[in-house]
């Protein structure tokens, strides 16, 4: 099985041949800002190289960075990604087993069980308040 995740968002255009990247050109093609990539960097989910105060973006970077984005995507925190990179060895980057996708499934589904009924709940009450509102004014 491929260890590439679904990157759904990503619009990337780095060619891995061209590397190594700096984190300004990291950051526009993956859609994110430089403070996101340190704040992964921080966080031990990325680790660039540095040259002198510049961080290098080389290919196995690229990959884990692909990597997260794509576990983000899938709505897992970046506690959970960490550990699961922190289960790997090497370079290697992790596949999801069936069980850790049923449980984000669950999770997610009943995250957007109470989304819907949060809108629902607020639908009302805008209802509630434009009805208010056009009494108040013909009176």
């Amino acid at each position: 099985m491929d260890n590439a995740m679904p990157t759904n968002g990503i619009n990337h255009v780095l060619s891995r041949e061209d590397g190594p990247f700096g984190i300004d050109e990291v950051a526009k093609n993956f859609g994110v800002t430089p403070r996101t990539l340190r704040f992964y960097e921080q966080r031990g989910l990325v680790s660039p190289e540095r040259v002198n105060r510049r961080r290098v973006y080389k290919e196995c970077h690229i990959r884990r960075l692909e990597y997260v984005l794509g576990q983000v995507a899938l709505g897992f925190t970046l506690t959970e990604i960490k550990a699961r990179l922190d289960e790997a060895r090497g370079d290697h980057l992790p596949n999801l087993r069936t069980d850790e996708i049923e449980t984000q499934l669950a999770l997610l589904k009943s995250q957007k069980e109470k989304l819907s009924e949060s809108i629902d709940a607020l639908m009302r009450l805008r209802q509630v308040l434009t009805a208010l509102d056009r009494d108040m004014t013909q009176t």
